[in-house]
């Protein structure tokens, strides 16, 4: 974070602009709506700076050239001239002064940035590319405009209004939290961005009245979300993951979830890691149920994030018999799953006309014989193994002993989706010897079939390495990165 962004009172306070052309009359017209009092220095003004000073009194224009001695005056200093050499003297007095100066079109010498800006009064929010690139900011502006309510400051000054009351009301916490989360997420929301504003009141009193009335019965009632946080990209999260990660009291997560989507929740949750993997300290999946049942039961929001899909190998049904079992409620939320996601960011269709028509998915780590499975996939079909890279030479030679050939294509995708994804592309004879030969690593998954090979022909995923093992002389081990 390269800037600490921060919102300034600026209402009624005295601000400087070196400059008299249009880029200084949008800093002016800024500063305006902020409640500021701008004063303007150049030699000559354009007319619209004329024009805003003459409709606006809190505009004031100096006709001088600039002096280091002005900006002690002033809470914030602009820079906004199209003369280099003047900027350089602004932003100079403003740091020998200690006033914040931001110098337009030039980020090194600002000691503030002008952020786009999304005006929900009083909701604000501000983008910034730390000066490097207002194209991006300005970018990522219009996509909240699109997901922003229009009205959501009605809702703010709803909130606002009744802020005091709900906290007599409601005097704990996490049900406070709770209580404003459902307003926000709810049917006051809902009549807010209609323009019922009347409505929203009378159903905030609805809530509010139902809320006070369960805190005096004990304890609140928590949930239990399961969600599937994907194969390994962040991006991967499906929208609803999100919005309940942002909203958790609790949040356990394993490890193969992309660590970045920890950022999404708030800053006061509990972050409870409770991953499993081969040959390491591990937390045993009666423990995962216990705690899960324990911060429930507490009246905690717990969201387990899941790698991929939670009901595909997450062990999703245990955790929910526990919860049925202690009567506790919960949602489930779906996740694009590791076959779904490694098969797609290698290039692989798992279903292709004429070539495949079915797709089978079992694992490998099952210390059982899995000669039972695997004597289910047949031609025509693709194979994806979960788990179990340590077993890949077993897989294979049971494989080959049910009649498959040893030339059948063979795709591994480790950390899938990531931007340390590796794809190697080999046949079933020879995958004991790649994934020797490449050091294959958990989390991995074998794909197998005749639609595995097309991971070479339809790699597009940058970064992504593919590496074609092939015996043959006219073979060539191809990397794509």
């Amino acid at each position: 974070m390269r800037h600490l962004p921060l919102f300034a009172q600026l209402r009624g306070r005295a601000c400087l602009i070196v400059g008299g052309g249009h880029v200084a009359e949008r800093r002016a017209r800024l500063l305006l709506e902020a409640g500021a009092r701008p004063t303007l220095v150049a030699s000559e003004f354009s007319a619209g700076v004329e024009a805003l000073a003459a409709a606006e009194p809190t505009v004031t224009l100096v006709r001088a050239p600039f002096t280091d001695d002005l900006v002690e005056r002033f809470w914030l200093v602009v820079a906004a001239t199209n003369d280099s050499e003047v900027n350089a003297r602004v932003a100079a007095a403003a740091e020998r002064a200690q006033r914040f100066c931001n110098v337009v079109d030039d980020a090194e010498r600002s000691t503030f940035i002008m952020p786009a800006i999304v005006d929900r009064d009083p909701v604000t929010i501000a983008i910034s590319s730390a000066g490097l690139s207002p194209v991006i900011a300005r970018h990522v502006k219009g996509l909240i405009e699109s997901l922003v309510p229009s009205r959501i400051g009605a809702l703010a000054r709803l909130a606002g209004r009744w802020r005091a009351r709900v906290r007599g009301a409601l005097p704990d916490a996490d049900v406070r939290r709770h209580f404003w989360e459902e307003v926000v997420a709810g049917p006051v929301a809902a009549h807010c961005e209609a323009g019922r504003d009347e409505a929203a009141e009378k159903a905030l009193v609805r809530m509010l009245d139902e809320a006070a009335r369960g805190a005096s019965h004990g304890a609140p009632r928590g949930v239990a979300w399961l969600v599937g946080a994907g194969p390994g990209n962040p991006d991967l999260i499906t929208l609803r993951g999100r919005q309940l990660l942002a909203a958790a009291d609790v949040v356990l997560y394993d490890r193969l979830g992309a660590p970045e989507l920890l950022r999404f929740a708030r800053r006061d949750a509990e972050l409870i890691p409770v991953g499993k993997a081969p040959n390491r300290p591990t937390t045993h999946q009666e423990e995962i149920n216990r705690l899960l049942v324990e911060l429930v039961a507490a009246g905690k929001r717990v969201c387990r994030l899941k790698g991929g899909d939670p009901m595909v190998f997450g062990r999703a049904g245990e955790e929910l018999d526990a919860l049925v079992e202690a009567g506790l409620p919960f949602e489930v939320v779906p996740g694009v799953s590791a076959v779904e996601g490694c098969a797609a960011f290698a290039g692989i269709p798992l279903t292709l006309r004429n070539v495949s028509r079915a797709l089978l998915i079992t694992t490998g780590h099952d210390d059982n014989d899995a000669s039972s499975d695997l004597a289910s996939f047949k031609p025509g079909q693709t194979l994806a193994i979960y788990m179990g890279v340590a077993k890949y030479p077993r897989i294979a030679a049971d494989l080959i002993r049910l009649g498959h050939s040893p030339e059948t294509p063979a795709t591994i995708v480790e950390r899938g989706t990531t931007d340390a994804q590796r794809v190697i592309v080999t046949t079933l004879g020879r995958l004991p010897e790649a994934t020797e030969r490449y050091g294959v690593a958990p989390p991995a998954l074998l794909i197998v079939g005749e639609t595995a090979r097309l991971a070479a022909r339809f790699a597009w995923f940058q970064p992504s390495t593919v590496e074609i093992d092939d015996a043959s002389p006219a073979a060539q081990r191809a990397r794509v990165s």
